[in-house]
């Protein structure tokens, strides 16, 4: 009896090993396949790819390699929240804190493509309206040092001589940008009787380009397009 036992333990054992062993690499399949997709892209990838998902008061933050992070940080304005794109270095410094595409991306002091919130007088509804946000970013800090001045000269060209105009001019030209585009999948709006309506979740898809050959005194002086013929 005990060795016909033994004989269908063994038996039972063999069908049974290939199935663990199926399960044991599907488990590990996916949990390469997510460390994958997890993983920084490789730090020369000219062009960087993703997809996410924001919710309201909440930051969305991306590892896009180049030393360098994407993130949706929650908008402070109280006419239907949302978030500011933000390219940022992989530390804050809180008391000299540093961006790389406010600077990069006009008109300045104003709504542009990288709000995408209600603000500047824009409601919720009409900020998700604007389905693709294109903005640029400087790659340096010392770009930004150097794109300070040439935006100050461009905002208050008075302040300026002629001799410096010149040489702003060159270091604009000097100064080359990465670009950006997220375009908005869907979105859910939530309204209420007593406060303004609110961007209550956002799925978005994320596309940059390290090397677009975009210099910023083409984004500040960009050349007018060629006239339709008649």
């Amino acid at each position: 009896m005990f060795p016909r036992l033994a004989l269908a333990l063994f038996l039972a054992l063999l069908a049974i090993d290939p199935a663990l062993a199926q399960s044991k690499a599907v488990k590990s399949d996916a949990s390469a396949a997510a460390a994958a997709a997890a993983a920084p892209p490789a730090a020369d990838s000219s062009e960087v790819r993703f997809s996410g998902e924001a919710f309201h008061g909440q930051a969305f933050e991306r590892d896009i390699g180049h030393n360098m992070f994407f993130r949706l940080t929650p908008a402070t304005s109280d006419e239907g929240g949302g978030w500011v794109i933000q390219i940022l270095p992989p530390y804050e410094d809180q008391d000299d804190p540093v961006e790389f595409s406010e600077i990069a991306t006009p008109p300045y002091h104003a709504y542009n493509d990288r709000y995408l919130a209600g603000a500047f007088g824009y409601s919720a509804k009409e900020a998700v309206e604007a389905r693709i946000r294109r903005f640029y970013f400087v790659k340096s800090v010392a770009d930004i040092n150097a794109a300070n001045e040439v935006v100050n000269a461009a905002l208050y060209p008075s302040s300026a001589s002629d001799a410096d105009r010149s040489r702003i001019a060159a270091k604009a030209a000097g100064i080359e940008l990465g670009s950006g585009e997220l375009r908005i999948v869907r979105f859910r709006i939530a309204t209420s009787k007593d406060q303004p309506d609110v961007i209550a979740w956002l799925k978005f898809d994320v596309v940059l380009n390290f090397s677009p050959g975009i210099t910023l005194q083409q984004i500040l002086a960009p050349k007018p397009a060629p006239a339709s013929p008649r």
